[in-house]
């Protein structure tokens, strides 16, 4: 019976679980880190934490500073925040210090201007020159440069390249060469260049290469000033020079139309990606001259990105095919007193009235010698008094720069119009105040755009079979 019992009661006893000795060092070490562990504070934001409609409002001004409100200090951080969003990094503009080729010596495109474009920037203006050799060019975009103005223009320009006196009284070649190593004139030019590019960015003619007869602009050069100026210096048209240089064997008449069609090629250029065109003459008139720039016009092709036409305005005109003509403006340099009298001024306006009476050139655009009230409503001060509507007809894009003689600060002397620093003035600021017209129907063009813009049409232009038929047709 006890064998029994026994037997039932070990059947009835429950099993009793014991804990492993492993679970257990597990649990006390997992307490210990988390004593010892420093408690980590989770910040959330309201959208986070929260519904929107169950936010708690925020206290008000009134609240007691130990409720730990400080409304100056979010307002501290709150400005910070919007300053550091405000302070992103502008884009940098690179100064040109001097001017880059916009196409090298061999008309070849170059890409050395880009870095100094912006890609932001659509208010900016391009002005381009064309002329013959010697007619000045470089020193009329020296003065558009200048943004401030500079003392004694005149005696700088004049030591940019002339000689002294003694020198040129001299006939004997002897006399000459010992003048020459005694003064080390190599020196004296360095020197003057030296001082005057302080001043002027295009390099002028210097008494070497006036002497030689050889040019001193090769393809296209292009500066932009500190008020976003792009300015383009262009070499001279028709100059022996650039024959000379082309074929150094010997000269042919093929040489010569090669010639004459590049620089057919460089005007048509500059009349597409310009928004003024500056012609230049010594002396009145050019006959050759102008025919070049209307043949020129007639070869340009078609660079406009669509055919759609565009409503003409005053200050803005279109041709038949939708582009956008530049102004032109003709500019006689080196002019005498005669030139200056109304009958001469008259004659001017008339033959060039009739010479580009079927241009689709602006000559029309404000760039004048006097006002014209009845058209335009220009109350503007007249270069000379004997210049008005009756005396000299209606004005045209048409300025004049005298001659900078060497005594030209003398003032007993009757010159017939104003100083040139007073003329060099009033011709900056009319072609810094010429409309910008859209120089192609895709709006607001950039400078970087316009920069492609130019690769395209220099491209076209170079392929346009025009310009080959017509170096097949010349003698």
């Amino acid at each position: 019976m006890l064998q029994n019992f026994c037997q039932r009661e070990a059947i009835n006893r429950r099993p009793v679980i014991l804990k492993s000795d492993r679970e257990t060092t597990k649990d006390q070490i997992k307490d210990k880190q988390e004593k010892e562990k420093p408690p980590t504070i989770i910040l959330k934001t309201r959208e986070q934490s929260t519904p929107k409609d169950d936010r708690p409002q925020s206290p008000k001004p009134q609240s007691s500073e130990g409720d730990g409100y400080h409304p100056q200090r979010i307002a501290q951080n709150e400005n910070k925040d919007k300053k550091i969003i405000e302070s992103k990094p502008a884009p940098t503009v690179v100064s040109m210090m001097k001017p880059v080729k916009l196409l090298d010596e061999n008309l070849e495109f170059s890409q050395s201007a880009v870095k100094f474009l912006q890609d932001c920037n659509t208010n900016y203006l391009v002005v381009g020159i064309i002329g013959t050799q010697g007619v000045g060019k470089s020193m009329i975009l020296n003065l558009i440069a200048q943004s401030t103005p500079v003392a004694d223009i005149c005696t700088q320009i004049m030591q940019s390249h002339e000689l002294p006196n003694d020198v040129l009284e001299n006939s004997e070649s002897a006399n000459i060469e010992n003048q020459m190593e005694n003064l080390s004139i190599t020196n004296t030019t360095q020197g003057n260049e030296g001082t005057c590019m302080e001043f002027f960015k295009f390099k002028m003619q210097d008494i070497e290469q006036i002497e030689k007869g050889v040019h001193c602009t090769k393809g296209v050069d292009m500066y932009v000033t500190n008020d976003r100026v792009i300015l383009l210096d262009c070499q001279p048209l028709w100059s022996p020079s650039l024959i000379d240089e082309s074929n150094s064997i010997s000269m042919n008449p093929r040489c010569a139309n090669i010639m004459t069609v590049d620089c057919l090629e460089i005007a048509s250029f500059l009349m597409s990606i310009c928004h003024v065109l500056i012609a230049v003459q010594d002396w009145f008139a050019d006959y050759n001259f102008i025919r070049y720039i209307q043949t020129a016009e007639m070869l340009k092709p078609t660079l406009s990105a669509s055919s759609t036409v565009t409503t003409s305005t005053e200050g803005s005109e279109s041709s038949n095919d939708g582009e956008c003509q530049p102004h032109l403006l003709l500019l006689h340099n080196r002019c005498h007193l005669e030139d200056f009298t109304p009958d001469a001024i008259k004659t001017m306006q008339d033959f060039y009235r009739k010479a580009f009476q079927k241009s689709n050139l602006q000559l029309h655009s404000g760039m004048y010698m006097y006002s014209d009230t009845n058209k335009n409503g220009l109350h503007v001060e007249q270069v000379c008094k004997g210049y008005n509507l009756r005396n000299c007809g209606p004005p045209i894009n048409l300025f004049l720069l005298p001659e900078i003689y060497s005594d030209f600060d003398n003032k007993e002397i009757y010159r017939g119009h104003p100083p040139f620093e007073q003329l060099a003035k009033r011709l900056r600021w009319l072609i810094l105040g010429a409309n910008r017209h859209q120089i192609t129907n895709v709006p607001n063009l950039s400078e970087k755009g316009w920069f492609q813009y130019c690769s395209k049409a220099w491209e076209t232009i170079r392929k346009c079979t025009f310009f080959i038929e017509y170096e097949r047709l010349l003698p």
